[in-house]
């Protein structure tokens, strides 16, 4: 009696879902970074508030991504159809690893200068910096994905993106009250 399989009903292939790892690097490294952003910001030890931050600024990034995402795909479909929703959704996951590896990696920098100069405002200049370039980094991996896919997103809709992304963000992490201020 022959033996069946998932990939064998129908000529099917077999169902893959996506590694989660992508997205819980990126979960990671913005919670290490929220956590950091607070010591660097209110030059205390440690308190509840930290552990707010830390979880807070992931919650940031993923709504950001939530609102900014569909608009984008709103449009772009027009002029790709061969670009799925489900293309989109890997480039951000992809995206979103990079915005964590990135602020993961800025974090023992925030430290250092939140311990070595607490009264100082070197460490919040250099929070709002790498945050910058983190998210400027991730609509670049976001891009790079699409364009390995096979869509494009270059010149002014990727600059608009970026924009929007950001604008998007900030707007996020100030009504959570995640200010460096």
């Amino acid at each position: 009696m022959p033996s069946f399989s998932l990939a064998t009903l129908g000529g099917a292939p077999p169902l893959t879902l996506p590694s989660v790892r992508p997205l819980a690097v990126g979960l990671g490294g913005t919670a290490l970074f929220g956590f950091a952003l607070r010591t660097a910001v209110s030059h205390e030890g440690l308190s509840v508030t930290h552990l707010s931050w830390a979880f807070a600024l992931p919650a940031v990034s993923l709504l950001s991504w939530a609102l900014c995402l569909p608009a984008l795909y709103i449009l772009w479909a027009t002029r790709h159809p061969n670009v799925g929703a489900s293309h989109c959704l890997l480039a951000a996951r992809d995206a979103f690893h990079t915005l964590g590896l990135c602020l993961a990696s800025t974090t023992p920098i925030l430290w250092f200068f939140a311990a070595t100069a607490p009264e100082s405002h070197v460490s919040s200049v250099l929070a709002f910096l790498f945050t910058s370039l983190a998210l400027f980094s991730s609509v670049h991996a976001f891009v790079q994905a699409l364009q390995h896919q096979g869509a494009s997103l270059s010149g002014f809709p990727r600059f608009a993106f970026l924009c929007l992304y950001t604008i998007t963000f900030a707007q996020c992490a100030h009504g959570a009250g995640l200010s460096l201020s």
